[in-house]
């Protein structure tokens, strides 16, 4: 059956994520990585905040500051510290691309 190119563009893959005592599940769009996306990123057009904002579609890290506790808006992302962006992008890298970080023998 064809398919479209928004059916392509808005598929979604999902991650879990150790995080201290915890796990996340992170739901993103893999077709989102592009050409494009990436010559933004090397040319330092695209920060990591905006890259994860784009890539994320939800996840379930809560908010519990409202009332009733939401999802915690993707477009805070910059609340988040370093050390935690870098491993989120770096998981969802590993899981579209698992060949290039499995252990070569």
């Amino acid at each position: 059956m064809p398919m479209t190119f928004q059916q392509i563009a808005t598929n979604t893959a999902s991650v879990t994520i150790s995080f201290g005592e915890g796990t996340i599940t992170v739901v993103y769009y893999p077709n989102k990585v592009t050409d494009k996306m990436i010559a933004e990123i090397q040319a330092g057009l695209t920060n990591d905040n905006q890259l994860l904002e784009g890539l994320i579609k939800s996840w379930d890290i809560i908010d519990d500051t409202v009332d009733p506790p939401v999802m915690f808006p993707l477009d805070r992302m910059s609340e988040f510290g370093i050390f935690f962006k870098e491993k989120v992008a770096q998981e969802i890298m590993r899981d579209m691309r698992p060949e290039a970080v499995a252990p070569q023998t």
